[in-house]
């Protein structure tokens, strides 16, 4: 068994409904290279960044509260520099701080079965807005997959697209670098298939590259690094993220090498916390509510400890990439690193 060590906690608030929106495709995001929590309540979305530095308060004094009428029809909400944008059934909105529509880009409908939401994401100079709506349908109303499109943040106007591979699939988009605009984007496609994608913008375009695809899906990057893991829950490889082919795989684990005692799962969405580290949680589902955590060497995900919190925490944890990992159990957030 591996050493078990007690993290230190260098941070915890209260946020009501985060235990909800923890598990919500836009509950949690990168933007510019900083985690976004998203929460709702009612016709009022909040969005609240966690902060750069690991000493107390959690979260930055620029916590965003927006009124928006008909936020239930919302697939997906994201901050932008002067409010918010949402994906919903037909359309892609950009709002300012007081809720009012910028503008409205309109799209087919994406249906109801099977059930696909889109998403979307600004860019750092805050000129573009990222988003994925759904294909075109041909006279059988039928199409060949979602689109990947680049709007102006000024008017909705479409710029460019690129056609995906997936249809009527679930979304989400991550920022992880600061100032960079580049975008990880991955999708659920029904109950077995997932993709994930690196979409570069330069000079207005877009430059998609597919990652992983079939039954595994990156949860995390850094350092030009990726972290694949079996959408089943069944390993998690560290792989190189070159630009064209197949990455090739570094080293794999798997639930039996952390937990060899009884049948398990790696749930939730492995992360890099720093350069040295990835953490990775274990339940007996792949779904699981009730997990353990592990800190592995990023190298080549041999185990290097098993966490012990002082208290309940949350089902899965999200790393920072700055030596530290966020945790929810119940509406209360914590922020965690190896103790000093």
């Amino acid at each position: 068994m591996p050493e078990d060590i007690t993290p230190q906690l260098v941070g915890q608030e209260t946020v009501e409904g985060i235990a909800e929106a923890w598990g919500e495709l836009d509950g949690r995001q990168f933007r510019d290279g900083t985690l976004r929590l998203v929460t709702r309540s009612e016709q009022l979305v909040a969005i609240r960044t966690v902060r750069s530095s690991v000493q107390p308060p959690l979260f930055s004094a620029d916590s965003l509260s927006v009124p928006l009428a008909g936020l239930d029809e919302c697939h997906y909400v994201t901050p932008t520099r002067d409010g918010i944008a949402t994906s919903r059934q037909d359309s892609v909105s950009y709002h300012s701080r007081s809720g009012a529509a910028e503008w409205v880009f309109r799209h087919f409908s994406w249906g109801d079965e099977p059930l696909g939401s889109g998403a979307c994401a600004e860019t750092p100079d805050g000129l573009h807005l990222l988003a994925v709506v759904p294909g075109t349908p041909d006279e059988t109303g039928e199409y060949p997959g979602d689109r990947c499109v680049l709007l102006e943040t000024g008017n909705g106007n479409a710029i460019d697209e690129a056609l995906l591979p997936s249809f009527s699939g679930s979304y989400t988009l991550d920022a992880p670098f600061r100032q960079s605009p580049t975008f990880f984007l991955s999708a659920a496609q029904g109950q077995e298939d997932v993709y994930s994608w690196k979409v570069d913008i330069v000079d207005g375009r877009l430059h998609i590259t597919e990652l992983a695809s079939g039954e595994e899906r990156v949860t995390a990057v850094q350092n030009g690094r990726v972290l694949v893991q079996d959408d089943g829950g069944c390993w998690l490889r560290v792989r190189s993220a070159v630009p064209e082919g197949a990455p090739p795989i570094e080293s794999e684990v798997t639930p039996e090498d952390l937990r060899a005692e009884r049948e398990s799962y790696i749930t939730g969405d492995s992360g890099f916390v720093d350069a040295s580290h990835v953490i990775v949680a274990v339940g007996e589902e792949w779904w699981s509510e009730e997990t353990e955590h592990f800190l592995l060497d990023a190298e080549n995900l041999t185990i290097q400890h098993r966490i012990r919190y002082p208290f309940p925490d949350g089902p899965d944890p999200k790393a920072l990439g700055d030596g530290t990992w966020i945790t929810v159990n119940g509406d209360d957030v914590q922020r965690w690193r190896v103790a000093q």
